[in-house]
């Protein structure tokens, strides 16, 4: 019994002595905190756009995949149409993607398509590349 008082004594010493955390981080660490929430939330939004060209394509909603492209991308030179037209059902993996430069991300996908008669499911790999447009506006910039 007289250690455990001894001990209590102690540890309530302890805890008079420790400092409490600061609330106000110092300028440097701040900036630097925002700068990573923004960094964060550009690669979320264009990780977004990515599945979201994705899903249209699997659900074969021509209008709203071609509302995400870049303009270069939207002229009719046949990729975009041969890309929707691939047999579907279909699926897809996105990975985790890397910063090319400032409002730009590329994002390394697998896409499934069915099979051929006997054969295997297909599977191809490819990349997506995503960039921050005009207003703000998240586009394809490369189709897988």
């Amino acid at each position: 019994m007289k250690h455990l008082f001894l001990f209590i004594a102690l540890a309530g010493s302890l805890a008079f002595g420790q400092t409490a955390p600061q609330h106000n981080p110092p300028k440097p660490d701040r900036m630097k905190t925002i700068q990573a929430l923004h960094e964060g939330a550009d690669y979320m939004l264009a990780l977004k756009t990515a599945d979201l060209f994705l899903t249209a394509w699997i659900s074969g909603e021509w209008d709203v995949a071609q509302s995400m492209l870049n303009v270069r991308l939207s002229e009719p030179d046949g990729e975009f149409e041969s890309f929707m037209v691939s047999a579907c059902p279909c699926a897809y993996e996105v990975n985790h993607g890397k910063k090319l430069r400032p409002g730009t991300y590329e994002f390394p996908v697998v896409l499934f398509r069915p099979p051929a008669g006997n054969s295997r499911i297909a599977v191809q790999h490819s990349a997506i590349v995503v960039s921050r447009g005009r207003e703000d506006r998240w586009v394809i910039e490369k189709l897988p």
